[in-house]
């Protein structure tokens, strides 16, 4: 009896904890079929992860695919990234470098106390798609002082001559 407990509750957990992550899959998935590249995983991410611990940061999901042929027309990119994330994601930046070729997506989507962002990065050869979760108050403070914030998580503090 008690195992039919766990395997239900197993069955009725299991579409919340995939369906978290559903746009990431979709979006790696659809980069693949439509680009014939699979992606990598970047090793020992979740250990460095666990040790780095950023504030503020959760549920890091990191694809990398080499060997991407940039398409030449980076708009079909965007429609496709678009048609994966569904409602509830809000383009947020949106740059493409006529210099290098490169274009860089991020989308955000507020959910209960946090912010979930999808950043999706191509280049010439590469591509990599990132999701991650941002709690409320780490935004806050990265919006009130960027620069500081950076400095602080990084490490390094310049030192302000007074004149």
């Amino acid at each position: 009896m008690k195992s039919l407990r766990v395997f239900l509750l197993v069955m009725c957990a299991a579409p919340l904890a995939f369906g978290a992550d559903h746009e990431f899959r979709e979006i790696v998935h659809t980069i693949e079929g439509a680009y014939g590249v699979h992606h990598s995983h970047i090793p020992f991410l979740g250990a460095v992860m666990f040790v780095a611990r950023p504030e503020g940061v959760s549920g890091m999901k990191i694809a990398f695919f080499e060997d991407f042929k940039m398409p030449a027309d980076a708009a079909d990119v965007c429609r496709m990234v678009e048609s994966s994330l569904g409602p509830g994601w809000y383009p947020f930046i949106r740059v493409r470098s006529r210099a290098d070729g490169e274009t860089t997506l991020i989308y955000t989507s507020p959910s209960g106390g946090k912010m979930r962002m999808m950043i999706v990065s191509l280049e010439p050869s590469e591509a990599t798609v990132v999701e991650l979760n941002l709690s409320d108050r780490a935004i806050k403070r990265w919006l009130k002082e960027p620069g500081e914030e950076a400095e602080e998580q990084s490490g390094h503090h310049r030192h302000h001559d007074d004149d």
